[in-house]
């Protein structure tokens, strides 16, 4: 009777580690996502990306009122979770009709980080810059999903305003700033 009860505990902690093991290795999906959310004030009705940027799994998920990039993470279990500081950043959402750009600026005091987040609208906008009083951060990668151009850049230290994004044309033509209006002509 001993021998049988030891073997179903090796048994059902093998199989536990197993389980444990399978979660670990999988990768965060949209349907993850959606049931995160729906503890929000606001649940996701639509997630644009998962995408490992760096050492960070990165989503970026949207309702009628806002567009939102959130860390994720895998508890011990390998259950995927939002990341307990919450969003990296949000901003609103639709656009207003004539917004070339929409973006917003936030910091994570604890990891002494800002990150700049937003949409491209405009198709003819093909780079993004970021200025802030640390300097400019050229060629912000874009994040690219089904009629969706994100884009996202991380700074080290908090931010500083004046905060200006740029875009620029193929010819690299300034035609957005964020701080001044562009006259097109």
């Amino acid at each position: 009777m001993k021998k049988i009860v030891l073997w179903m505990i090796i048994l059902t902690a093998i199989l536990c580690s197993i389980i444990i093991t399978y979660k670990h290795l999988q990768i965060p999906t949209e349907q993850d996502v959606l049931n995160m959310t729906t503890s929000l004030s606001v649940a996701a009705e639509e997630v644009y990306v998962i995408k490992e940027i760096g050492q960070q799994w990165l989503t970026i998920y949207g309702n009628s009122q806002s567009i939102t990039i959130a860390e994720l993470k895998q508890n011990w279990l390998g259950t995927w979770k939002l990341s307990e500081e919450g969003a990296l950043s949000s901003m609103y959402y639709p656009p207003l009709e004539d917004d070339q750009i929409i973006w917003s600026a936030s910091g994570k005091s604890n990891e002494n980080a800002s990150y700049y987040f937003g949409e491209v609208i405009d198709p003819e906008i093909v780079k993004i810059t970021v200025e802030t009083q640390n300097g400019i951060f050229e060629n912000v990668p874009f994040i690219e999903s089904v009629g969706h151009r994100f884009f996202l850049k991380r700074a080290e230290g908090l931010i500083l305003m004046p905060v200006n994004i740029s875009g620029f044309s193929q010819s690299d033509e300034l035609i957005y700033s964020s701080k001044s209006p562009i006259n097109k002509e």
